[in-house]
């Protein structure tokens, strides 16, 4: 990559509308709810545009595996960052991983072959607990990212900074929604299981 640091986007789900697969939007969502995570593509252009830092997309196919037609999450990350104006060459995709842990340990392996120094490391907010207990309660992450900073910054927070006016509505309402309560309480489970020692990774 030739830089010491970058920015990662972690893969969320996709939806296939009028024969076009995509990220979703925050009512849309995978087997587990709700997840919104275009907007983490848009956050990723948006710090882009201002800093043309590499950027790591992650995410196999995941839950999608089982789907003839279905690509990479990583590869439409990348076609939806190209069309907001990224070069395809500053994009990297990781196409292995198949869920939040296996992104973090595959991004943990390109920390430590490109030896990058710092990550800013884009989610959505409702997301950020369990990743970060990921990383600091599994002994598998911690060993990988030593030595590497890790920012996190959720997107939600970012399209505020950068275009309110355009997003703050959307964000409180789906913030607000039933669907996405109940995203958050099935992460603070998730959090909880992780800090016990009794959380399933998968594979």
């Amino acid at each position: 990559m030739k830089s010491s640091e970058a920015v990662a986007v972690l893969g969320g789900s996709l939806v296939k509308k009028d024969g076009k697969w995509r990220t979703t939007n925050f009512d849309e969502g995978d087997n587990f709810g709700v997840q919104g995570d275009r907007i983490r593509v848009i956050a990723a252009s948006l710090l882009y545009k201002k800093k043309k830092t590499k950027i790591i997309a992650l995410g196999g196919r995941g839950q999608l595996e089982n789907i003839p037609d279905s690509p990479p999450v990583s590869e439409i990350i990348k076609d939806e960052l190209v069309e907001l104006g990224v070069n395809t060459e500053d994009v990297f995709c990781e196409k292995k991983s198949g869920n939040t842990f296996r992104q973090l340990v595959e991004l943990g392996k390109i920390v430590n072959k490109e030896k990058l120094k710092k990550v800013v490391l884009i989610t959505n907010e409702w997301h950020f607990p369990r990743v970060r207990a990921m990383l600091e309660y599994n002994p598998v992450l911690t060993k990988q990212f030593f030595g590497c900073k890790i920012l996190f910054t959720n997107a939600e927070s970012i399209l505020l900074k950068y275009d309110s006016e355009k997003w703050r509505k959307v964000i409180e309402v789906a913030h607000e929604s039933d669907a996405m309560k109940k995203r958050i309480a099935r992460e603070s489970a998730g959090v909880k299981q992780i800090k016990e020692g009794t959380y399933n990774y998968g594979n």
